[in-house]
């Protein structure tokens, strides 16, 4: 017997409208905070840069060349990458009453999850080039802005769904 049941098709849009709008809103407090305002203003790399190292993942050295072009598809990586985290974290708590009661915890601990995934997994996987170990300042922010600007945003969505 199967513990997950089947989802109707206006639910499953639903879902996919919610995972789409949590990916765009995550999508865009990591681009202007992370990488705006700690990688680029306190940090001192270019936008342009940090958004060529995105698109990097997939087109290896080669997109720093690309100027604004692979720049915008940096941009765009990004926001797909968004989009398909949140619609796991969404399809997931409609799956998992667990996740869905308890949706502000979980949605923390998933932040986490993605963090350590796109760090020690993704990242090392990618054509990207290898950066150094992060600052211990860096390496807390970082975790603390996947948490509160990844999962939390994503868990205050499902509960609002959930609240319905």
């Amino acid at each position: 017997m199967s513990t997950t049941t089947s989802t109707s098709p206006n639910s499953r849009n639903s879902l996919l409208r919610l995972s789409v709008i949590g990916g765009l809103i995550i999508g865009l407090l990591h681009i202007i905070i992370q990488l705006g305002i700690v990688f680029s203003l306190i940090g001192g790399t270019p936008l342009t840069s940090i958004l060529q190292y995105i698109a990097s993942g997939i087109m290896g050295e080669a997109a720093y060349a690309g100027g604004f072009t692979t720049a915008l598809l940096g941009l765009i990586f990004e926001l797909v990458m968004t989009i398909i985290i949140a619609g796991i974290f969404v399809f997931s708590a409609d799956r998992i009453s667990l996740l869905r009661n308890n949706a502000i915890v979980g949605s923390l601990l998933y932040g986490f999850g993605v963090f350590v995934v796109m760090n020690f997994i993704v990242l090392p996987l990618s054509a990207a080039p290898a950066l150094p170990p992060p600052a211990m300042w860096l390496l807390i922010e970082m975790i603390l802005e996947h948490l509160l600007l990844i999962g939390l945003p994503l868990g205050i969505l499902v509960q609002r769904k959930a609240n319905k």
